[in-house]
């Protein structure tokens, strides 16, 4: 079995999933204490980036691992209104067309697709649903009573650790055909994700993953391509 393996943020669209929960909530007037203790914390972290006092794998670590504070307290039905509209208002309309288009490509020749994200399960789900793929791979938020309490289970879907929560949804890995496998990311931190497969895609990629993808030969899409 082939697979083709997608990041969400900046590969499939050009947005970034906190951007949708802050519009929704804000519009909606829906937990915003818990937006704006969660926007405020993280927000503080940018100059640490930019000093290299905390590196973005760690930056990126810390985002999705909190992101469940913004649905804490929310019931199912109530989280899955929001991301219902996140999907539809905020993730469709920016979905890239040439990345889109290879995803509808895999499917045509009955790869499995996967799409694999630091964003919050139920989300993530939500968003496969809209784009067709059943397999969604993210970070797992907690549950009890029939809310979501705010935190996730670790760890969170982010850098060496998509390729961890990836073995563990395919549980036997040696089903997938690595070598001939596909995999897109735009981020540097995705390096272990576009390493496991034979075939990396750096998609629109930051400075760092594109001069690594041009020192190994990978293909880079930063404009409308061809199918697989």
């Amino acid at each position: 079995m082939i697979a083709a393996i997608f990041d969400l943020d900046g590969t499939l669209y050009t947005g970034h999933i906190w951007r949708g929960i802050w519009l929704h909530h804000r519009m909606h007037r829906v937990n915003r204490r818990w937006l704006y203790f969660y926007m405020g914390s993280h927000m503080s972290t940018w100059p640490l980036w930019r000093t290299g006092l905390l590196s973005e794998a760690a930056g990126r670590d810390l985002w999705a691992r909190n992101l469940g504070w913004t649905v804490r307290g929310l019931t199912l039905v109530e989280a899955d209104a929001a991301f219902a509209w996140i999907t539809e208002q905020y993730v469709l309309p920016l979905l890239r067309p040439d990345v889109n288009a290879r995803l509808v490509a895999h499917h045509a020749f009955q790869h499995r697709v996967i799409l694999l994200s630091g964003t919050p399960s139920p989300l993530l789900a939500e968003i496969g649903r809209r784009l067709g793929v059943e397999e969604t791979v993210g970070t797992p938020l907690v549950v009890r009573a029939g809310r979501y309490t705010g935190s996730c289970e670790p760890p969170a879907c982010q850098g060496a650790n998509k390729v961890v929560r990836l073995e563990q949804h395919l549980q036997d890995t040696t089903q997938i055909d690595w070598a001939h496998s596909w995999a897109y990311a735009d981020s540097y931190t995705d390096l272990p994700l576009l390493e496991r497969a034979g075939n990396a895609v750096a998609v629109y990629p930051d400075e760092q993953l594109a001069a690594h993808a041009e020192s190994q030969g990978w293909a880079i899409l930063r404009s409308h391509g061809s199918s697989p």
